[in-house]
């Protein structure tokens, strides 16, 4: 049975400033987001673990550094890391799946990549020979014990760049979560003329309207900065009965949405200009 936990469940860790994103290393309160999604990253870096009656599945794995810290978070939610059955990932950089096949190997969990995303996540583990269980297309649907989540190929940061939804219930309503990849444009992208991704723009672009036609009432990212963590866990810690769940806020996600194409175009426009 979900469980509906209205309190956040606390590890011990260092004040979080709620005005500033904490480092990756940072430990970060776990907490339930609401239903059975949980979080259970570091002060920089956003991993979600979905609990299930037949086992859990855990969303960025980061770094191997990071896995003492995602274990106390775990535990501290009453949960077991080795009970993880299936290892997603938002993206194939380093600080959201490097650690993959470290926590495979010691869970027997089934590790699953977006394709266009397998030749990066290959790269990142130094070599092209590593098994993976199953390869995800845009739209594709991944089970255990009654929860479904739904892989969305929102592309432009990575070609696979996936954002992960998932139904949760709260209070007898049923909300529409997204655990978004990341929309964003690191300053070293190549977004004209670009020979490792010559469609990168046309991604972009086809990710920001994608993510602004989805219906998203609970946003949580790979990143906590992107949503606001610190704040919205602060509001959370004096939650009381009755107030709404802070991690409901289809605002800030089309706010976040409008902030990450804007900070594109004036990239585009700036490679366009220098003839890059």
């Amino acid at each position: 049975m979900r469980r509906l936990i209205l309190a956040a469940v606390l590890i011990a860790a260092a004040p979080v400033d709620g005005s500033a994103q904490g480092g990756w290393d940072d430990p970060f309160p776990a907490h339930q987001v609401m239903d059975n999604l949980y979080f259970v990253g570091t002060g920089g870096l956003g991993t979600f673990l979905v609990t299930t009656p037949e086992g859990h599945i855990l969303i960025n794995t980061d770094f191997e550094r990071t896995i003492p810290l995602i274990e106390e978070s775990v535990a501290a939610l009453g949960f077991d890391l080795d009970d993880v059955k299936i290892i997603l990932g938002s993206h194939a950089h380093g600080d959201h799946q490097a650690a993959d096949v470290f926590l495979r190997e010691r869970t027997g969990a089934q590790v699953m990549i977006m394709q266009e995303d397998v030749a990066g996540w290959q790269r990142m583990n130094r070599g092209d020979n590593i098994p993976i269980e199953r390869i995800l297309h845009d739209g594709d649907e991944v089970t255990l014990g009654g929860t479904t989540l739904v892989a969305h190929r929102t592309p432009g940061h990575t070609r696979g760049c996936t954002s992960w939804g998932v139904e949760l219930e709260e209070g007898g309503e049923t909300y529409n979560a997204l655990i978004v990849c990341s929309f964003g444009v690191n300053a070293n992208y190549v977004l004209v003329d670009n020979p490792n991704y010559p469609d990168i723009a046309d991604d972009y672009r086809a990710t920001f309207a994608k993510a602004r036609a989805m219906p998203v009432d609970v946003f949580v990212a790979s990143h906590g900065s992107f949503y606001d963590l610190p704040a919205k866990h602060e509001k959370l810690l004096h939650r009381m009965q009755g107030d709404p769940n802070p991690f409901v806020d289809h605002a800030g996600f089309l706010a976040y949405i409008d902030f990450q194409e804007g900070r594109f175009q004036a990239m585009l426009d700036s490679q366009r200009r220098s003839g890059r």
